[in-house]
């Protein structure tokens, strides 16, 4: 059986010090994430760009690199923009 519009206990509601010291924990980590996330693609940015300025063929680049030609070609323009 449901009950539709039962009414609900307000306290029932509000959130307990256990489970905001895990949503705490949980925003912490994946902020720390994001930040290596953020940092593994700078370094991967560099690696690409010094791969590009040494003359690499883009094509290889992008194989061992995992991207596309055009996303080597945007990030070595990128990296002439500085």
């Amino acid at each position: 059986m449901t009950v539709i519009d039962s009414p609900q206990d307000p306290a029932a509601a509000l959130p307990t010090e256990d489970s905001l010291s895990t949503l705490a924990i949980a925003a912490a980590q994946l902020e720390a994430q994001q930040w290596a996330v953020d940092r593994a693609e700078q370094a991967l940015t560099d690696l690409v760009q010094t791969a590009v300025s040494e003359g690499l063929e883009t094509g290889s680049i992008a194989a061992v690199a995992g991207l596309t030609p055009e996303e080597i070609e945007r990030i070595s323009a990128e990296g002439s923009d500085a």
